[in-house]
C-alpha cells in the first residue's frame, strides 16, 4: 500500500457522536500510542499530509491519500474497529467538502455543545503531534491556522462587558 507521489486529494474521514454511540465510538478510538503507531506507518507508506483527531466525541483522520479507504485501513488497524461497520456509520469528506468540515470542528459547530472550545486545544493537540512525527505538509499548517484563527475572532467580538442601567 506504498503511495505514489501523484496528485492526492484532501480527505477527512472518521466517525462522530452523530451517527455513532459511545460505545462504537470507542471501539475507534485510537490512544496516544495508537495514534503514534498510525502516524508513523502513514510516514513509512509515503503520506504527505496528516493528522489524527480522537477524542470522546470523534475520532477522525485528515490527510491526502489517492483513496478513502487508505485511510479507513489506518484507522481499523490501530482501533480495531471493523471497515464493515465503519462503512454504516461514518463520514468521508473530500476536497472542499474536507475543509469545510476541519472549520466546523474547529469553530464548534460540529460538537454535542454548540460552540464548545474545548475542540481548539484538542485539535492543536493532535496536529501537534503529527507535526512532532513529520507527518504534516504546509498546507495542512496553515489550513489548521485559519481554522484556529476563525474560532478566536469570534470569541474576541463576543468577549465585551455589559451594564445595565436602571
Amino acid at each position: 500500500m506504498k503511495i505514489d507521489r501523484q496528485e492526492k486529494k484532501l480527505y477527512n474521514i472518521g466517525i462522530s457522536y452523530k451517527k455513532a454511540d459511545s460505545l462504537t465510538r470507542g471501539k475507534y478510538s485510537l490512544s496516544k500510542e495508537n495514534q503514534v503507531s498510525l502516524l508513523k506507518e502513514a510516514k513509512e507508506l509515503g503520506f504527505d499530509g496528516l493528522f489524527v483527531l480522537s477524542t470522546c466525541n470523534r475520532t477522525e483522520i485528515t490527510g491526502f491519500a489517492d483513496h478513502p479507504f487508505q485511510l479507513i485501513q489506518l484507522l481499523c488497524k490501530y482501533s480495531g474497529g471493523d471497515i464493515e461497520e465503519f462503512a454504516n456509520i461514518s463520514n468521508i469528506f473530500i476536497g472542499n467538502e474536507a475543509v469545510n468540515q476541519l472549520f466546523r470542528i474547529g469553530t464548534g459547530l460540529e460538537s454535542q455543545i454548540l460552540g464548545d472550545y474545548e475542540i481548539v486545544g484538542q485539535l492543536k493537540l493532535a496536529f501537534k503531534l503529527a507535526k512532532r512525527l513529520n507527518t504534516t505538509n504546509t498546507y495542512l499548517e496553515r489550513l489548521i491556522n485559519l481554522v484556529l484563527y476563525n474560532f478566536i475572532i469570534p470569541i474576541k467580538f463576543l468577549s465585551f462587558s455589559c451594564s445595565n442601567s436602571y
